[in-house]
């Protein structure tokens, strides 16, 4: 996909180069959508999702790569008994896809996620979207 001005929406031809990514993931009827478009209930999410796309456009790995870590996120969440595991977030399991991912290409260190998600769930980063 063609590199775009942050405050521009995306054009067709974007739109459909993500769509095409998006197809081949798992369970794409329970990416949320709303009238037919991407639907995100909080800023992280549509953030993880640009975060996947880029660094796959980057190079640093093969979208099959992320399809398959998210069979396994989604996969261990359905094995998980239902008094046992947390509600439903497709977006919840794409970022752990990500996060996995990431580790093992050695994007990001585990301890620097894990420290990075303290500091946000403490308050010490306040992003300006809550």
């Amino acid at each position: 996909m063609a590199r775009r001005a942050p405050d521009r929406p995306p054009d067709l031809a974007e739109r459909r180069a993500l769509e095409r990514l998006l197809s081949d993931l798992p369970d794409t009827g329970a990416i949320p959508r709303r009238e037919g478009e991407l639907a995100f209930d909080a800023p992280w999410e549509v953030r993880a999702l640009g975060m996947a796309v880029k660094l796959h456009e980057d190079g640093r790995f093969p979208w099959s790569d992320f399809q398959a870590r998210l069979v396994d996120e989604i996969g261990e969440w359905e094995q998980t008994g239902p008094g046992e595991r947390e509600g439903w977030s497709y977006y919840r399991h794409f970022v752990r896809a990500l996060e996995r991912l990431a580790e093992e290409r050695g994007l990001v260190d585990a301890a620097e996620v894990d420290a990075r998600t303290h500091e946000f769930l403490s308050g010490q980063r306040d992003p300006k979207h809550r």
